[in-house]
């Protein structure tokens, strides 16, 4: 994955989880993005959609312990 260019700060992968209660169970979404700054100052993001990485932030939740 290519992002940024040679005068930008070094590629950081995020996770943001959202947490919702509807009716009686508690729903989890993970958004997940690369992102880097440039020599400027402007943040420049990249959305990770790929199905790899979905199915490990998948397992990565279904491995926590209520």
């Amino acid at each position: 994955m290519l992002i940024g260019n040679a005068y930008s700060t070094t590629p950081v992968s995020k996770v943001r989880f959202t947490i919702a209660q509807v009716n009686n169970d508690t729903k989890v979404w993970a958004d997940m993005w690369m992102e880097t700054q440039m020599a400027m100052g402007q943040v420049q993001q990249m959305a990770i959609t790929d199905n790899a990485s979905k199915n490990t932030i998948q397992q990565r939740l279904d491995e926590l312990k209520p």
